[in-house]
């Protein structure tokens, strides 16, 4: 954003700092290239940079230096910062141009400068030199009014009463009598406004004797962002941050307002604006069209741009994605489970790691994700390891999973790691954590599922051959077979008789997940070389690595 503002913004005598030159190595000369299209007609005249115009090809997604049959007409602007003096140099671009090339002139910069809409909006609520309300600044001009206004309250101020001034005016001329200062005619008190004190951007919308400036910052922001792009021309609107100080419900209206602006009159053309927003917010990006979303990624310094869209045609999937997963955007390394007992058990590990002096998952930039099934965790993994995210897919065993997607995801950079022996989660922790954990697991199960609950799934993952009560249960020996029982009883799903499965899983949901979690942190130690515990090992490198 930095870039585009700086890159169509031109300002006399501009300066960058050292941060601005790669790894701050004064040998490197940035250098900013935009293209733009639609431009004002004033502007792609002969007689300003007509000669230097380009093609666009949208079709094709291509830049042609010389305008072809089909092509939008396009102008580049180039911003050089020099690395000796820091200061930025604007000028127009072609491959064509020989000599010293065009500069581009700070009026013309103006038609087509953006609006950078960050945290501070409030200036323009103000007819400041480059706010938004001074742009759309129609009829008399500002300044002229606020000379004619500062004139009128000297005036106003002369006329009054002010003899409260007298003493202090009495001793500063006899002061300057004593040192020689040259007076043409007598003190008196007046009001002095400079310019500087009253300009144009003391001039701002009020409520009332309110001014708009008061507003919160979420107010302030949807109040310039409908006036910048209700104004008659096309503009560009940089937004950091969209979700400051707004609520759900305003996000979505103001992304709904930027996509389309307020309704037109039937008569009037359309007016296309153009957008470019950053967030940190999963609201925002569940409300976006996935054609909407861009992942920037910086490697180095070799900065790539990808569409959240897939060109395979996978449009409705990947929009799936964003609606399901919205928060997986917003972090560089996913962790997909299987579904929601996957990612409390992994918080519910990473919160003991921590306790444990470990790295935590959001220190290496991991987030646990719900992949919602094996199939579609791989899917999803493909569609964000080619978005340039780093993902790892744990799999359970006992589903069959496409082969041909596991070997696109892992051909794309994605892993795998999978429960051992046609295992998901569960039956993998009741096969291999020592039975008091088992123990420990189950009365966890009976306080949260309650004991009709778990006494019913036991009955019933018996196919009711075997009776059981509570004395019973507690009673229960360590066996492999009494394992498999409980691991089954855990997760057992029952066909209803309108159809359809009833699952009656004890672990199912995000909160219980991370208290497994915390309960097999516990016995870790006591069971290295069991699959669980390799498989959680391996999650751990990934992790560090």
């Amino acid at each position: 954003m930095d870039a585009i503002e700086i890159g169509l913004s031109p300002r006399f005598g501009y300066t960058g700092s050292d941060p601005d030159l790669f790894d701050c190595d004064p040998t490197s000369k940035p250098e900013i290239y935009l293209t733009l299209v639609d431009l004002p007609d004033d502007l792609i005249v002969e007689q300003k940079y007509g000669l230097y115009l380009r093609g666009w090809n949208e079709t094709a997604q291509k830049l042609n230096d010389e305008k072809a049959e089909g092509d939008q007409v396009a102008l580049t602007i180039k911003a050089a910062l020099d690395p000796d003096t820091l200061e930025w140099r604007w000028e127009i671009f072609n491959e064509r141009i020989e000599g010293e090339p065009p500069r581009l002139g700070f009026k013309d910069a103006k038609s087509i400068a953006p609006n950078r809409l960050g945290e501070y909006a409030d200036r323009h609520l103000t007819w400041g030199r480059n706010s938004v309300l001074g742009r759309l600044e129609k009829g008399p001009n500002a300044s002229e009014l606020l000379a004619s206004s500062i004139r009128q309250a000297r005036a106003s101020f002369a006329a009054g009463d002010r003899s409260s001034f007298n003493e202090v005016i009495k001793l500063t001329e006899k002061v300057g009598a004593n040192f020689l200062v040259p007076k043409a005619q007598a003190y008196e008190a007046q009001l002095d406004i400079h310019s500087g004190m009253l300009a144009s951007g003391a001039v701002s919308l009020h409520d009332g004797n309110m001014p708009l400036r008061t507003l919160g910052s979420g107010s302030s922001r949807l109040m310039v962002a409908g006036v910048q792009n209700s104004g008659p021309q096309q503009n560009i609107t940089l937004v950091d941050e969209l979700e400051l100080g707004l609520e759900p419900h305003r996000i979505m209206r103001l992304l709904r307002f930027l996509r389309s602006g307020f309704p037109q009159e039937r008569e009037a053309p359309p007016i296309v604006h153009q957008t470019f927003l950053t967030t940190h917010s999963p609201v925002v990006v569940c409300e976006l069209d996935v054609a909407e979303l861009y992942c920037v990624r910086n490697s180095a310094g070799s900065v790539t741009v990808r569409c959240a869209q897939p060109a395979d045609g996978q449009s409705e999937t990947a929009q799936r994605h964003i609606r399901s997963s919205p928060h997986a955007f917003l972090a560089p390394r996913l962790l997909i489970g299987e579904g929601r007992t996957e990612v409390g058990f992994w918080r519910g590990l990473d919160d003991l790691w921590c306790a444990d002096e470990q790295e935590s998952f959001a220190y290496q930039g991991v987030v646990a994700i719900d992949g919602g099934g094996n199939d579609n965790s791989v899917k999803l993994g493909l569609h964000m390891q080619k978005l340039g995210y780093c993902c790892l897919a744990l799999l359970d065993t006992d589903v069959v999973v496409s082969a041909a997607n596991k070997q696109k995801f892992e051909e794309a950079g994605g892993l795998i790691a999978e429960w051992a022996d046609n295992c998901d989660i569960e039956r993998r922790i009741f096969l291999d954590v020592p039975w008091a954990t088992v123990r420990e697991i189950v009365d966890f199960a009976l306080e949260t599922s309650g004991e009709g609950r778990v006494l019913s799934n036991l009955r019933l993952a018996n196919k009711g051959t075997a009776d059981i009560d509570r004395a019973a249960l507690d009673a229960l020996p360590e066996s492999d077979a009494n394992r498999e029982w409980l691991a089954s009883a855990a997760i057992l799903k029952v066909e209803r008789k309108s159809g359809g499965k009833e699952d009656r899983s004890w672990f199912k949901n995000m909160t219980h997940g991370e208290q497994l979690g915390r309960i097999v942190f516990g016995c870790l130690p006591e069971i290295p070389q069991t699959p669980l515990a390799k498989t959680i090992n391996e999650v751990r490198h990934w992790v560090d690595a």
